[in-house]
């Protein structure tokens, strides 16, 4: 869908897979085809140069989107300190490729994240990285789902403006009294941008809702099980032959 593609290409500029892998630590070889991986890096380029100009004209380095081309880099630090190219064979008049859209989608992709980001934070700090990017899943399950808005943030944030019917409770329960903060934040980040780009396995059996074991929602006697990870049971929406089934009882 469009808006997995939108943001799986802007996203690819914040980190490589491999940083992501090795700060989520002890997680498998991410199962992705090396040519996937350069498609990716190449999307990357647009987008990395959009981000740098977002964080520095929030410095107030830049008056106008014409001081982009005059120093956007075209290197990016490696992991042993070195500059690098980002993808070869670029020539300048790539650059006028570049446009105000680029920097609409580091916008809203980084919107997203923080968004996804907060609900792994608030929802599931406490749990291990499994229990983290299968809350995270949820979220983007919903996303894809026609009965929940098209948004992460649409989906984080659903009912929030009103004192009871919020999707996710830390969203309306003063939770964000307190801002997220540490290392458990600097992981809900990753975890967010890891699952954003699809290299998270699917875990959740396609779960829309979960709860913690320590409550017993109405809701969940008309939704299918799925499993059970850390302190949270899964559940999702059942098909016609399972609302059948529920309806009756059985």
């Amino acid at each position: 869908m469009a808006i997995a593609t939108r943001l799986r290409s802007t996203l690819a500029s914040f980190t490589r897979m491999s940083a992501i892998a090795l700060a989520l630590g002890g997680m498998a070889a991410l199962p992705v085809a090396s040519g996937h991986v350069r498609t990716q890096a190449d999307a990357a380029v647009w987008a990395a140069i959009a981000e740098r100009y977002l964080e520095s004209a929030l410095e107030g380095a830049f008056e106008d989107g014409m001081a982009l081309f005059q120093t956007a880099s075209f290197t990016i630090d490696a992991p042993d300190g070195e500059m690098v190219p980002l993808v070869s064979g670029r020539t300048l008049d790539d650059l006028q490729t570049f446009d105000l859209e680029h920097l609409a989608l580091a916008r809203d992709a980084r919107r997203e994240q923080d968004c996804l980001a907060q609900a792994v934070y608030y929802e599931a700090r406490g749990e291990n990285v499994r229990g983290q990017i299968a809350v995270a899943e949820v979220v983007l399950n919903r996303v894809r789902h026609r009965a929940y808005p098209d948004s992460i943030c649409g989906v984080v944030y659903q009912g929030s403006e009103r004192v009871t019917g919020c999707q996710f409770s830390f969203t309306c329960d003063g939770s964000m009294d307190r801002a997220p903060r540490g290392r458990a934040w600097r992981q809900s980040q990753l975890v967010a941008k890891h699952a954003m780009l699809g290299f998270a396995p699917q875990l959740t059996r396609s779960a829309t809702h979960y709860h913690t074991t320590a409550v017993n929602p109405h809701w969940s006697g008309s939704l299918v099980q799925t499993r059970q990870i850390g302190v949270h049971i899964f559940y999702r929406m059942p098909n016609r032959a399972e609302r059948d089934l529920i309806d009756r009882g059985v």
